[in-house]
């Protein structure tokens, strides 16, 4: 932590980049500024501190910073262990697959306010955060069903990677995209798959991280060889394997003053491979063409709407997808709202710490704002974290642009 924040202030760039969307900059150049005018230098746990501040939204340019992070909170669970909590947030895909009969009373539970702030309490979350009940039926369940986990013989095939969040609590939003894919003459194909690893690795679990993304390599590299497309849903398991898993990747090189490699016991050139072959899914569809225009719903939900593009899709530089494809709908008004730098600030699911609570609503202070003063009938986004910041601190009904392209936006969200 030491190495880091003698690399920012150093830099000085993130100064006054970050300083109205980020808590860790702004309390950087609180530390050095405080040692500069004559007073102490920063304690080994005001430094320990700040690893608590960063969300790892990505809207920093420097990846020193995520990987010397990654690395400080991965040593901090391997001297102090990792809370019940935290185990909790990370691991939505062990939650997700319990067996039906006990997803289906924690469904019932969470659906009650009473039962869903008794179990925040129990668990030390924050309770005035609403826990989002599981499904009663998971996608992974579902798409077993439709016989989409076996591959099929077909000119365009895809390999969907899908997210834990779609997976097992918004199982709608990963049928929707189903949906479209196959409205655009692809077939789909749902292959076993893990976490991606980004919860884990937030919360410095890094061993179970690990053995997520390697598992992840071997099956999507396995399925890209074999001619499949990789899409993937989720702007944070699309920023987690596109971005961070390359970030600072030296082969054949040392170390770095900077900052090492965080993924050095995973195979660099097949982390690269990954990075480069798999698309977010609102970008392959757009990239598709004429069956695009075929796929399109006739009309889409009523009034006006307005289009938040999520930190980690930004990051990834997909070019305003989604806003592309929401626009060919006939009569459908939606416009974007929010900056480059504005966030939720949600971050995953670090929201529903109690620790975190106020920080994550005072980081999403200024997008609530705009949304309010824009005050449209809905917003869209492809973050379902910032689904859930949404409806926690606004009224608007919330939809993923999947769902609005499936023709399937009336429906309960």
């Amino acid at each position: 932590m030491r190495r880091m924040v003698a690399g920012c202030t150093d830099c000085d760039i993130c100064r006054y980049l970050m300083d109205e969307c980020c808590l860790l900059f702004p309390r950087i150049f609180e530390l050095y500024d405080r040692e500069l005018a004559g007073g102490p230098p920063a304690e080994d746990e005001e430094l320990l501190d700040l690893m608590d501040l960063c969300t790892l939204c990505g809207l920093c340019p420097c990846p020193d910073v995520r990987a010397n992070l990654l690395r400080a909170k991965s040593e901090r669970v391997r001297r102090r262990g990792l809370s019940p909590a935290a185990r909790l947030l990370s691991d939505l895909q062990s939650v997700g697959g319990l067996p039906a009969f006990l997803r289906r009373t924690a469904s019932f539970v969470l659906k009650r306010r009473a039962g869903s702030r008794g179990a925040a309490r129990l668990l030390g979350l924050q309770p005035d955060r609403r826990l989002p009940p599981p499904a009663e039926e998971d996608f992974f369940t579902w798409a077993r069903r439709r016989g989409l986990c076996e591959e099929r013989p077909a000119e365009r095939k895809v390999a969907y990677f899908v997210g834990c969040t779609a997976a097992y609590l918004f199982p709608e939003v990963a049928r929707a995209a189903v949906s479209v894919l196959e409205r655009c003459g692809v077939s789909v194909l749902v292959p076993d798959q893990q976490c991606c690893g980004m919860p884990s690795a937030v919360e410095g679990d890094e061993r179970r991280m690990v053995e997520r993304v390697r598992a992840n390599l071997e099956t999507l590299l396995a399925l890209s060889d074999a001619g499949y497309d990789l899409v993937c849903s989720c702007p944070t398991c699309g920023y987690f394997m596109r971005v961070i898993l390359k970030e600072n990747v030296r082969v054949g090189q040392g170390p770095s003053w900077l900052a090492d490699d965080f993924f050095v016991s995973l195979d660099p050139h097949r982390r690269i491979q990954l990075a480069h072959r798999i698309h977010d899914l609102g970008e392959y569809v757009r990239k598709l063409g004429l069956p695009v225009e075929r796929g399109l719903p006739d009309r889409g939900p009523s009034g006006r709407w307005v289009y938040f593009e999520p930190c980690h899709q930004r990051e990834q530089e997909n070019g305003g997808s989604y806003p592309d494809l929401l626009w060919r709908i006939p009569g459908f008004q939606v416009e974007p709202v929010g900056s480059s730098t504005d966030c939720c600030g949600m971050g995953g699911s670090l929201g529903y710490k109690k620790e975190f609570h106020a920080m994550s609503l005072e980081l999403g202070r200024r997008l609530f704002e705009k949304i309010r003063s824009a005050d449209p009938d809905g917003i869209i986004t492809d973050c379902l974290s910032c689904r859930l910041q949404f409806r926690h601190n606004l009224s608007y009904p919330v939809l993923h642009p999947l769902e609005i392209l499936a023709g399937i936006a009336g429906r309960k969200n």
